[in-house]
């Protein structure tokens, strides 16, 4: 359970690392002469990237917690 809680956090690092990229080439990446960021199309994307970022972030934290107290529910939480 502790290696995919680990592998876990590795991915959503990963994952905080890529939505940074995108949203400052979003800010830089010009279209129509103005950044792409300011479309609404390009800022749905961003903040459905930014939410599925939050969430798994916080089954994260919730998996390693129930692992800390031995909880019984901890194995089916650390395989999501």
């Amino acid at each position: 359970d502790g290696g995919r809680l680990n592998i876990g956090s590795c991915s959503l690092g990963a994952a905080q690392a890529c939505f940074e990229i995108a949203l400052n080439y979003a800010k830089e990446r010009k279209q129509f002469g103005k950044p792409i960021a300011d479309f609404q199309a390009t800022q749905f994307k961003l903040a459905d990237m930014a939410g599925k970022i939050v969430s798994s972030r916080l089954m994260l934290r919730n998996a390693a917690d129930l692992l800390d107290q031995g909880h019984p529910a901890a194995s089916a939480n650390c395989a999501l």
